[in-house]
């Protein structure tokens, strides 16, 4: 009879375990369409009686256990909002389950907890909350909190709030980068002298110094005052060697139909460039003077620029050049701008969420950081697609975007679920297969009791 308590048990078991495991696909199928969702694995082991050799005895059935996929990576889709966020690479972006909105700090009863549903959207306090509710933290602009490991990085993050505005106030310019060429085969001064020469009657006629000026040139630039106020800057450019020139604000003209009367004041500045057409001085920002402009009518004082001007791009790259050619000041950019419309919201390769405004104007409103951990397995599984940090997870470690092996942040994205439908079928069929084996196993063990029963009549 002990093989068939045996049998019974194994039947049980079996039973037990499929059914569990019809749970997990069920599970899987159910959350097919949910952003950011791991699908779980089930997994099986023996049970054997202890002391038992491994050729002695009956297994006492099998075990089930479900495991969690949680560092397989989804596809990633296009989204149409742009505060949808997505993860490719290792990592998750930190949350918490709740925001004081009086305070605009994590509440007191909040926990903070990590996932990869991305599906944030701004609500009405203007933070980025996903569609559980969970709040998205980060590194605010300004904020002291820095990267790192340990609870205290993990608990300096600040909820991502993003700032209610319609319009970007203008700007003053403070630095103009010109952009263009001056030829080097524009004319250098040229100086003619004549000798002394006697006339007929024996006068001395002293000789001629005449020098003909280098080319000169104007170039137009833009610049704002305080409000947003655009101003037409006329700068001067007089060439007096090869290869150097001196440039200049000589004047400037107001706003379309503004009567302004504009005065320039200033000490012109050398320009040099190299055997190859590089400006090799001044290496840094310079003032060419300032303008003053005054209402012509009155008298009445308007506005005073005095940008700063600069000849090389972020990289340190030369945006003026000294090439042969024809001369081409083609043009320049400022960092000043008018009022300007917002556009939206996006995020950089550095992983830090932008405001977008019109032409182009972008204003940093927070990093975005990136999650991990050593043991991603450790993590307790909670609701809402989000984890728990648990002693087997390990401390949580801040990583911005795409550093320190953390995965990339990518704006207007969102990541599908791991599920693979055709699989879970095909899983699905197994499963049942297999129950129905097992419940086979224990009518039939209950059918060959009977048959022991039956001999005793």
């Amino acid at each position: 009879m002990m093989g068939f308590n045996n049998s019974l048990i194994n039947g049980v078991t079996a039973m037990n375990a499929q059914s569990s495991a019809m749970g997990v696909l069920s599970d899987n199928i159910a959350n097919a369409r949910t952003v950011g969702f791991k699908d779980s694995d089930s997994r099986f082991s023996t049970l054997v009686a202890a002391g038992k050799s491994a050729n002695s005895g009956i297994g006492q059935g099998v075990t089930f256990s479900k495991f969690g996929r949680i560092d397989q990576q989804g596809i990633l889709s296009t989204s149409y909002t742009s505060t949808n966020f997505a993860i490719s690479g290792n990592g998750f972006f930190p949350v918490a389950s709740a925001i004081d909105s009086t305070t605009g700090q994590i509440a007191t009863t909040a926990e903070r907890l990590v996932t990869r549903a991305g599906d944030f959207t701004i609500d009405k306090n203007g933070f980025l909350v996903n569609s559980k509710g969970y709040a998205l933290l980060g590194l605010p602009v300004g904020s002291t909190a820095t990267t790192g490991t340990g609870a205290g990085a993990f608990n300096g993050l600040q909820p991502i709030k993003v700032p209610a505005v319609g319009t970007l106030p203008g700007q003053a310019t403070t630095t103009v980068t010109l952009t263009g060429n001056l030829s080097a085969t524009d004319a250098s001064p040229v100086t003619t002298t004549t000798e002394d020469t006697t006339d007929a009657d024996g006068n001395v006629i002293p000789g001629t110094t005449t020098t003909t000026p280098g080319t000169t040139l104007e170039g137009k630039v833009t610049a704002y005052d305080a409000t947003g106020t655009p101003y037409s800057l006329t700068v001067t450019y007089t060439k007096t060697a090869p290869q150097t020139w001196t440039a200049q604000i000589t004047g400037g003209s107001g706003p379309d139909g503004t009567a302004l009367t504009a005065t320039a004041t200033g000490t012109p500045v050398t320009l040099t460039f190299g055997a190859d057409g590089q400006l090799t001085s001044p290496t840094s920002a310079v003032s060419f003077g300032s303008v003053s402009f005054t209402n012509t009518a009155t008298g009445a004082a308007v506005a005073t620029l005095s940008p700063s001007f600069k000849f090389q791009d972020d990289s340190g790259k030369s945006t003026l050049t000294g090439f042969g050619g024809a001369s081409n000041l083609s043009g320049s950019t400022t960092d000043g701008h008018t009022p300007l419309g917002y556009v939206g919201v996006e995020v950089g390769d550095d992983g830090v969420l932008y405001q977008l405004f019109d032409q182009g104007k972008r204003v940093a409103v927070a990093s975005i950081p990136v999650v991990t951990f050593v043991n991603d397995y450790g993590l307790e599984a909670v609701s809402g697609t989000a984890y728990r940090v648990t002693a087997e997870s390990g401390d949580a470690t801040v990583n911005l975007s795409n550093t320190n092996g953390a995965g990339k942040v990518f704006g207007a994205q969102l990541e599908e679920s791991t599920v693979d439908l055709a699989d879970e079928f095909t899983d699905m069929i197994v499963t049942q297969r297999g129950y129905q084996a097992a419940s086979k196993l224990v009518t039939t063990t209950d059918a060959m009791i009977e048959t022991i029963r039956d001999l005793k009549r």
